[in-house]
């Protein structure tokens, strides 16, 4: 059975390259942070997550104006297990292009991993993560940004030793309005791995959604579970 961490840490990388491509120089996370997530995790334990609860409303962000609301089974990760995936990641993604890139990132506070949410049965998950753009970028639009990323995305999962790397832009519908997208799929050590990145480009702030499946059921439903707050 693979680590699952070392899985975690490789849904994470695809939506790390896309915010991190994005992203301005600036720490600005620690002067205006856009988001209100909530405590969805009652333990830092990670042993427990199989079992820990999670409340119906998950996450909210009054900046973007959502939330996501998710059925009981799922596991929200604490801010501790979210350390530890990321430490993970740190350790995962090598060295090269993607990996700077990534590394500089999380360092300087211009991309944060604000959510992380797993399904029940392991197969699923969800993961947020924040970035802001620089002042040229935000005359490009959701799809230019998203062009822009995948040099770097691919450069990321090949340094963690995914194959068989492919994907498709598109767009998808969430919250009611249409956004730039990108279906990724990938082999990792046996696992099939499917992903439906989502950008939402809101002012000088990107929020950019992933939903994550390894057992081959469709992703589209799980954008359903973000709702608009008002």
């Amino acid at each position: 059975m693979k680590p699952i961490k070392q899985l975690l840490a490789l849904t994470i990388v695809i939506t790390l390259c896309l915010t991190a491509t994005a992203c301005s120089s600036e720490n600005i996370f620690g002067v205006t942070n856009p988001t209100t997530p909530l405590e969805s995790s009652d333990t830092a334990d990670s042993s427990q997550s199989d079992s820990a609860p999670v409340s119906t409303e998950a996450y909210r962000n009054e900046y973007f104006n959502f939330k996501c609301v998710l059925p009981e089974e799922w596991y929200v990760l604490n801010a501790d297990e979210v350390d530890q995936v990321m430490g993970t990641v740190r350790d995962a993604i090598g060295e090269g292009d993607a990996s700077d890139v990534i590394k500089k990132s999380l360092d300087d506070g211009t991309s944060i991993m604000d959510f992380y949410a797993v399904s029940g049965s392991g197969t699923q998950t969800i993961n947020i993560v924040l970035g802001k753009v620089t002042l040229l970028q935000r005359f490009l639009s959701e799809e230019q940004l998203l062009e822009a990323s995948i040099p770097l995305m691919s450069g990321g999962l090949e340094n963690m030793g995914a194959k068989n790397i492919t994907h498709t832009n598109e767009t998808v519908t969430i919250l009611g309005k249409e956004h730039a997208a990108t279906f990724v799929s990938a082999e990792y050590q046996g696992v099939s791995l499917n992903e439906r990145i989502c950008l939402i480009l809101k002012g000088s702030y990107l929020s950019t959604i992933t939903i994550t499946d390894m057992a081959g059921d469709p992703t589209d439903d799980v954008f359903a579970y973000f709702q608009s707050i008002n």
